[in-house]
């Protein structure tokens, strides 16, 4: 019960600073996405079983207040929590490095889906034009971000479920 609410906590002050600071922050056309940050770090802590319902949550909030038609964020966060499920198993002795994994093909993933979602409604853009304006520095920027963010939910699931230390 309190990881649904310390996460319910988180996600809203995530998407606070989403919406409000991060949105405006861009590096050329790309800007950071804090909940995906959020959804991976997540998602990478052994002791939390909630990040499906969570990233399901958070792609519905995303798709009410985003311009991308409604089920484009829910499949691109989707997709990184997968990545990220899918990492824990294989990457578990090193979280920090399996979380700069997770932020690089998941950042490529959202923004790719992002890209041929707009295509296929008829936006005149190019891959060369969005690698270079949109994708190349969302990712760099979701890097950047992504210490942080891994630090602040590592310490949240150790305060809320500790794992047992073993002798």
């Amino acid at each position: 019960m309190i990881s649904h609410l310390v996460c319910a906590l988180s996600l809203v002050v995530f998407f606070i600073l989403q919406t409000t600071i991060f949105s405006q922050a861009r590096l050329i056309a790309g800007s950071a996405d804090l909940i995906l940050l959020f959804l991976a770090a997540w998602s990478l802590q052994e002791q939390v079983k909630n990040s499906w319902l969570w990233t399901v949550v958070a792609g519905l909030l995303i798709s009410l207040v985003s311009a991308m038609p409604f089920y484009a964020p829910l499949i691109g966060y989707v997709g990184v929590v997968a990545i990220s499920k899918s990492l824990q198993r294989r990457v578990w002795r090193t979280p920090l490095f399996a979380m700069l994994i997770v932020v690089f093909l998941g950042t490529f993933f959202q923004q790719a889906l992002y890209v041929v979602v707009l295509l296929i409604i008829g936006a005149p853009i190019s891959w060369s034009q969005s690698l270079d304006s949109v994708i190349l520095p969302s990712v760099l920027l979701n890097l950047i971000f992504a210490l942080p963010i891994f630090a602040v939910a590592n310490d949240l699931a150790g305060r809320i479920s500790p794992l047992e230390v073993e002798a």
